[in-house]
């Protein structure tokens, strides 16, 4: 199963703890064979961001907590790259989402997912909120992935399909 894991995910990595995430969750899925864990370019920005900002209001986040964890992303080959900008429809989705929802760059993960894989692990649930309200997203996204499924927080239930109203 290909999942692509939204950025908070790996916020672990640069030393940030999520309440609702257990501590080992991204291990646990690495180890799991049945699993191909992706993310998408842009995570690693986000998180850059993210870490960025919190390091400066919060001295016990350094950059080199940072740069590490993006280099164990980076370098890590259970974890596999997809580029935002290399599918024609990518940009046509988030565009279509960004209509609904207003961080593009959520748009642009959820869009890399559906172009790429069978799953997006998100712990915010939102977007998929946004998205299960409308009917020409859906509609979009079963057109190009039909079987596409989204999985939250904790990972302990099932990932579920959007149905159309």
């Amino acid at each position: 199963m290909k999942v692509l894991l939204d950025t908070t995910y790996y916020l672990p990595l640069i030393s940030v703890n999520i309440d609702g995430i257990p501590d080992d969750l991204l291990k646990r899925l690495l180890q799991d064979k049945k699993y191909q864990l992706y993310y998408c370019e842009i995570t690693l920005f986000e998180l850059a961001a993210k870490g960025t900002k919190l390091s400066l209001s919060n001295n016990s986040l350094t950059i080199h907590d940072i740069i590490r964890g993006l280099d164990s992303i980076r370098w890590d080959k259970r974890l596999i790259n997809l580029s935002w900008c290399s599918h024609p429809l990518i940009m046509e989705l988030a565009i279509e989402i960004r209509k609904f929802h207003s961080d593009f760059i959520d748009c642009l993960i959820l869009a890399t997912a559906v172009c790429y894989t069978d799953i997006i692990a998100l712990f915010d649930k939102r977007l998929f909120e946004v998205v299960s309200k409308n009917r020409s997203i859906i509609e979009k996204i079963r057109e190009i992935n039909e079987k596409f499924c989204f999985w939250f927080t904790d990972l302990s239930a099932d990932p579920i399909q959007i149905n159309i109203l």
